[in-house]
Order: structure tokens, then sequence, then C-alpha cells
């Protein structure tokens, strides 16, 4: 699809998948500080390279351990289509709670990433457009299934480990496909800490395809990524 001027026009889901825990409060901040612009923000940089947005939709999860929150330890939220449930977006970004919440590492985030992959996906047909998750946190992730047993861990939810995870991500029969996911224009986006924390690590997802990472300083809340630097990856994951 394209417009008079020979633009491609896009439709954009994005879902942000957030560590919800205390010592992600300076990104947390900071999203909280621009999340009236988001939608503009990313609308303008797509318009930048010129591909116009004519369907913005957008989603979060936030996420601790179910090892000490327990059933409180993931919410998510609908899609809220932007710019017209801006304030609902806006609400739940400033309802995520992150006080007395986290404390140790590492937290439940392969577990929100999979919610987010189940996401209620549009369904492009002949239309362009991208799937895109943005992942950030400043801990490493629980092993899959390892908080199986702990109150509100639901097994039968997730893959039992992270091979299969990998083989769902990677699916390119849409029709028989466990998500919903495009199979050629899903993107991960991960600002996550590089290496091995406590026998955990993030690294086993950046070989996956149309994935990028950038490295952050573990228990630093994101503090040395901006704002733009999160919009700059949202933006060339849904155009490339």
């Amino acid at each position: 699809m394209a417009d008079l001027q020979g633009q491609q026009t896009y439709k954009l889901d994005i879902v942000f998948v957030i560590d919800a825990t205390g010592s992600m409060t300076p990104i947390i901040e900071k999203v909280r500080e621009r999340v009236l612009s988001l939608g503009d923000d990313i609308v303008k940089g797509m318009e930048s390279e010129g591909k116009i947005v004519n369907q913005l939709r957008v989603r979060v999860i936030d996420f601790a351990d179910f090892g000490q929150e327990g059933e409180d330890a993931i919410h998510s939220t609908e899609f809220f289509t932007l710019p017209d449930e801006l304030d609902k977006f806006q609400a739940s970004i400033n309802g995520i709670n992150i006080e007395n919440r986290g404390g140790d590492i590492p937290e439940n985030g392969l577990e929100a990433l999979f919610i987010a992959m189940n996401s209620d996906w549009t369904r492009f047909g002949s239309d362009n457009g991208r799937h895109i998750i943005v992942v950030m946190s400043d801990a490493s992730p629980l092993n899959l299934q390892e908080r199986d047993g702990c109150a509100g861990y639901q097994s039968d939810l997730y893959p039992k480990d992270i091979a299969e995870m990998e083989q769902i991500w990677h699916e390119d029969d849409a029709q028989n496909a466990v998500t919903k996911l495009h199979p050629r224009k899903k993107r991960l986006v991960l600002f996550v800490p590089d290496g091995t924390i406590a026998g955990h690590s993030w690294d086993q997802l950046k070989g996956w395809e149309n994935t990028t990472s950038t490295p952050v300083d573990a228990a630093k809340g994101l503090e040395d990524i901006n704002y733009d630097i999160i919009i700059k990856e949202i933006v060339r994951s849904g155009c490339v």
C-alpha cells in the first residue's frame, strides 16, 4: 500500500516488555515523562524514513519474579490504538508498580516475552507492517519453568525450555504457527545486559532472526540509555 506520493504506509504493533522492579526506576520515569509524545515520535521517525504509519497499536507487559511476587509477577494490557487511546496507554505506563518489587536477580523476563509473542497481533494480509517486541530489563532472565511450583506460575502456558521458545520464534508457516507473529515481519528489540549473571543470560536470544540487542549495565535501570535511542531502535526495526 502506498500514498499518493509513493510512500509506503505501515501498520505497526509494538509490545513493550518492561522489567518492573525497583532498580528500573530511571528508565520507567523517562518513559512516563515522554509517554504522551511516544506515539508521535515513532510516527515521525517512520515518516523520516519514507514510511507513513496509518495504524499504530501498543501493548504493555511488565514483569518481576514469581518466586517473590507470586500471582502479581506479570501484568499485561490489551493493545491500545494511538492516538485514540492515548489516555489508556498513559494510564498503563503510570500504573506500573515498581515499589517493593525485585530485590534480587534474575527475573521472569522470558515468560513475559512469551506472553508478548502470543499477543493478538494485526493480521496484515497484503498490507505492509511490523510486529515489534521491545524488551527493557537490567536483570538476567530466569530459565523457563524455573519458577514452576511458585504461586501464579502456570507451567502449561510457557515453553518447556529456551530451545522450544526459539523454535516458536522461528516459525515460518503462518497457518500452522503457535503464535500470530508474522513470519517475516516480526522484530525483537532488546535493551538487556550482556553476559551471564547469576548463571542466567539474555545472550541465548541474540542469535534469533530479526533480533537486535543494545547492551545495558546490570542493575542500573537503563540509566545509560536515553529515550531517543529507544525511539531510534524501534523506528529502525520498523523499517528493516
